[in-house]
């Protein structure tokens, strides 16, 4: 994971002469640092990165801020110029720069660029180890939950305790998968980082595996719907929040679950787990191999009568229930009169043989219907 811009300035402003011209760091993080003299090489960035400028070439406000541009174009996060002694940014810059949210530091030209890099580069180059450490500590929570000393002492030198609040979140985006990996995804994370503060992320198989910990439940549900409002091909199960170190397993396995129900039953690109009602049934039974057997029993020589007479009646079957076994909405939802759908009905209970309206039938077929949707029955 990154490092958060007003860390690394924190760590400088004390003894060298960089001062910060916009409002704030804009919650920038910066993966690495780069020297980078002209504007063409910008195109060479891979994002993220914190970009020095001797100044050598900066001659005019327009070629500044044309370096600004491109270097916000590619995802760069934030400039260091040295300036001559006296000289000041014109105010039109600043107000550029705070209006695409690009930090825009001024050093002097006794700056020792090459102190400063270096100290940047060891904090980098540590927090990366560290949060290695991290993401081997949470997989080891995932699948060795019993085997704490694998992952505890790891979690408590970074805040997390024993008795903390965890959540797993489980996010994908796999129609930007490339070879060269999925931008979108990286984009994404990168987004994410202020509301991951307290938290763990790494990519596995094409997905994000998330760890929050702490309350921040309501924030990170907030969130994620915004996302999945805006980004229609992204796809997010959320887990339940454990109140156990040792639990982060089971956040996760009922996390995937949710994922995995956004791609088969349920057609939303959001699920939370406490909000999935009777699939948590379902999608969690060990012995999902009994589905098929109890579909057949129940909804069978349906699905066979319309196999073989090419006739929808379990489309009909399956509105009905959905319209809470109402003629008259069931009538309106297929758009046909409520007559020629009670001669449908008595037709599919005739090729049942069973009274779809008790009890116990309702149940059977609303559970039948479930598991179709699946893909399990």
């Amino acid at each position: 994971m990154a490092v958060e811009l007003k860390e690394l300035y924190a760590k400088i402003k004390p003894q060298h002469e960089v001062k910060l011209h916009t409002r704030s760091c804009f919650q920038k993080t910066i993966e690495w640092i780069h020297m980078v003299e002209e504007a063409d090489f910008a195109k060479l960035l891979h994002g993220d990165e914190l970009v020095f400028n001797t100044g050598l070439h900066y001659v005019s406000e327009e070629w500044l801020r044309n370096f600004i541009e491109r270097l916000d174009r590619v995802g760069a996060g934030g400039l260091i110029v040295a300036v001559r002694d006296g000289h000041e940014f014109p105010r039109e810059l600043i107000d550029y720069c705070n209006a695409i949210k690009f930090p825009l530091f001024s050093a002097s030209q006794r700056t020792p660029y090459m102190d400063i890099m270096r100290l940047f580069s060891k904090i980098l180059l540590l927090n990366e180890q560290r949060d290695t450490n991290l993401i081997s500590a949470f997989k080891n929570a995932i699948y060795y939950p019993q085997n704490e000393e694998l992952y505890r002492s790891h979690f408590e030198s970074k805040g997390f305790f024993r008795d903390m609040q965890y959540m797993v979140i489980i996010v994908s985006c796999h129609t930007y998968d490339t070879e060269l990996g999925n931008e979108k995804l990286k984009e994404i994370e990168r987004g994410l980082y202020p509301v991951l503060r307290a938290g763990i992320v790494y990519e596995e198989e094409g997905r994000l595996i998330i760890l929050m910990a702490g309350r921040q439940r309501a924030k990170a549900e907030n969130e994620f719907r915004k996302l999945c409002r805006a980004e229609p091909n992204l796809y997010v199960g959320i887990g339940p929040s454990v109140n156990r170190m040792r639990d982060i397993h089971n956040s996760y396995e009922k996390a995937y679950t949710a994922y995995q129900l956004t791609k088969t039953a349920i057609p939303k690109n959001l699920l939370i787990y406490g909000e999935l009602g009777v699939y948590k049934i379902l999608a969690d039974a060990k012995e999902s191999a009994i589905y098929p057997a109890f579909v057949q029993e129940t909804l069978g020589k349906l699905i066979a009568y319309d196999r073989e007479k090419d006739t929808e009646y379990m489309k009909i079957l399956e509105a009905y229930f959905e319209n809470e076994c109402s003629i008259l909405y069931t009538a309106r939802a297929l758009y046909c009169h409520k007559n020629t759908l009670a001669y449908k009905l008595n037709k599919i209970k005739e090729i049942l043989g069973y009274d779809i309206l008790s009890n116990e039938n309702r149940t059977r077929i609303m559970l039948s219907i479930y598991i179709l949707r699946l893909g399990t029955g």
